[in-house]
């Protein structure tokens, strides 16, 4: 399920489809910066083979005035389920609320077609997220060295 351009007007933040190679090659640099600079995931680990032009997946990068800040890709695992993954905010950029704004356009655009949205948030964040709505479904478990919990929200 490819998204029409997605933009909002809070705080300028402008959430883009990474359709093309250049928005695509953004996105990857966001999360690069975020997973494998600041967090020490090896790029070989964080990305994957989903991370390329006309996969069977969605990758979005999003702008806060015109400055790349946020990226993500959703797949679809079943019907009526989108999977978030690899979602990320530039550290600089964190706390204004760009997070926040680019999870509800997301549930606002996959809201028409989809019951529910996955996620595997690392723990430390967990609570970032429950104010956003989601709920912890499991147990903390370890992805790529670091603690994570599965989440859900109802659309």
């Amino acid at each position: 399920m490819r998204p029409n351009n997605l933009s909002f007007p809070l705080s300028g933040i402008v959430l883009l489809p990474a359709d093309s190679d250049a928005l695509l090659a953004a996105a990857l640099a966001v999360r690069r910066a975020v997973f494998t600079v600041e967090h020490g995931i090896p790029q070989s680990v964080e990305q994957d083979d989903l991370d390329h032009p006309g996969a069977d997946c969605a990758h979005f990068l999003a702008r806060l005035g015109g400055r790349d800040a946020a990226a993500l890709r959703c797949i679809f695992p079943a019907p009526g389920v989108v999977r978030l993954q690899r979602f990320c905010v530039l550290p600089e950029l964190r706390g204004l609320g760009v997070g926040k704004a680019v999870l509800t356009e997301l549930e606002n655009r996959y809201r028409p077609a989809m019951r529910r949205v996955e996620l595997d948030a690392k723990f430390r964040v967990e609570g970032f997220y429950k104010a956003c709505g989601y709920r912890t479904v499991s147990e903390i478990f370890l992805e790529a060295g670091a603690e994570h919990v599965k989440m859900v929200k109802d659309l």
